[in-house]
């Protein structure tokens, strides 16, 4: 029976890791292009009738990692094309306004809020291939393979030799491969884990602070004091759209019929349905709160978020281009903490654990996830 390519394609473990790479280059990148250039008021490289627009240099970064994939072995050359590819797509989707516009238009105003739903789009497919389905026995054998053949680019880590063992510890016995490469594998001497560099310390770093920060009394009070304000500047702000129509007196009017509800075009309505939605959310997520669902009410919160960072954010980068960046930046903050609520909460109220399952061969550890 033919097999088609892709259903034989086996997928990197380490896929979640290299796409999250991708992305966080990708968006640093775009990020940092346009700081620079309202920095440097928008100069041209080029002259006499040239101009070296961005979308070449994004090319050539994405062909240069291309080539990294093609003609090298190994993780390292995966990391690094990541951070190439990422890069070049940053230069590439700034440029994104002049493709879509007559005119070749690059401030073209509801070019960052497609950039941002680029961006959400690209995230939501890489997280649904990750949660298809989990490695499978051929997937986890080849990954092995590949670790176990770092060993030949100098002193085999430890890391590796673990991991190669954990995903072959769920390999069936039956299969001609596993025992093999199990005794190759554990008999490879191996070298300590060389210390990660200084941009992974500095990660872990705030990461480990940020989650002692969570488990602290007052971090719970404050995240719950943020959504309150957030829920009281939404509610005022929808308050003052709807009846500003009948505001009374003609200087003040005058200001508020610009944003009054018979003003509002289809951005603006987007964005206050949506941020009522969130409101909503907030609401019933402080209302289980005081009831003491704790766990219900991290849900529901949650969702506010969501609704906020993929529907709400879409419109208000639409409508104010890359001054947005900074509410998203809150969003995110806020989902990190609650989601570290959350998993304390479910710590805390979780019964006793069932006994220790039986324990893996030598040197293995848990098979890592996609990522």
């Amino acid at each position: 029976m033919n097999v088609h390519p892709l259903q034989r394609a086996a997928r990197n473990a380490n896929l979640g890791s290299l796409h999250l790479t991708f992305f966080v280059t990708a968006i640093v990148t775009e990020l940092c292009i346009r700081t620079q250039l309202w920095l440097t008021n928008y100069p041209q490289l080029g002259g006499h009738g040239l101009h070296i627009a961005h979308l070449l240099w994004g090319g050539l970064f994405m062909v240069i990692a291309l080539a990294i994939l093609l003609s090298f072995l190994g993780r390292g050359a995966r990391q690094a094309a990541a951070v190439l590819a990422g890069v070049g797509f940053g230069f590439f989707i700034d440029e994104l306004g002049k493709f879509i516009t007559a005119d070749n238009n690059y401030f073209f105003k509801p070019a960052a809020g497609i950039i941002y739903l680029v961006f959400i789009a690209l995230y939501l497919s890489s997280r649904a291939f990750q949660r298809h389905r989990g490695l499978n026995e051929a997937e986890r054998v080849r990954n092995a393979i590949e670790l176990i053949g770092e060993a030949t680019q100098g002193p085999f880590k430890a890391e590796y030799r673990d991991q190669a063992l954990a995903l072959l510890a769920d390999v069936p016995a039956s299969h001609p491969l596993r025992e093999p490469l199990v005794a190759l594998a554990a008999g490879i001497d191996t070298a300590p884990n060389p210390n990660p560099p200084w941009y992974r310390r500095l990660a872990d770093g705030v990461g480990a602070r940020y989650q002692r920060w969570a488990e602290q009394p007052w971090f719970h009070g404050a995240v719950i004091g943020v959504f309150v304000l957030w829920a009281l500047a939404s509610i005022l702000a929808i308050a003052g759209l709807i009846f500003s129509a009948g505001f009374a007196g003609d200087a003040a009017r005058v200001g508020f019929e610009e944003d009054s509800v018979g003003h509002l075009n289809f951005v603006n309505w987007a964005t206050l349905v949506s941020t009522g939605f969130s409101t909503a959310f907030v609401a019933v997520g402080l209302t289980r709160l005081v009831r003491g669902e704790r766990v219900e009410a991290y849900v529901w919160l949650t969702r506010a978020l969501l609704v906020s960072i993929f529907v709400t954010r879409v419109f208000v980068f639409v409508e104010s281009q890359f001054g947005g960046v900074f509410g998203i930046g809150v969003d995110v903050l806020l989902l990190i903490s609650v989601r570290l609520m959350a998993r304390q909460e479910s710590r805390r109220t979780a019964p006793a654990a069932d006994p220790a399952p039986p324990p893996r061969p030598a040197g293995a550890t848990a098979p890592p996830a996609l990522g």
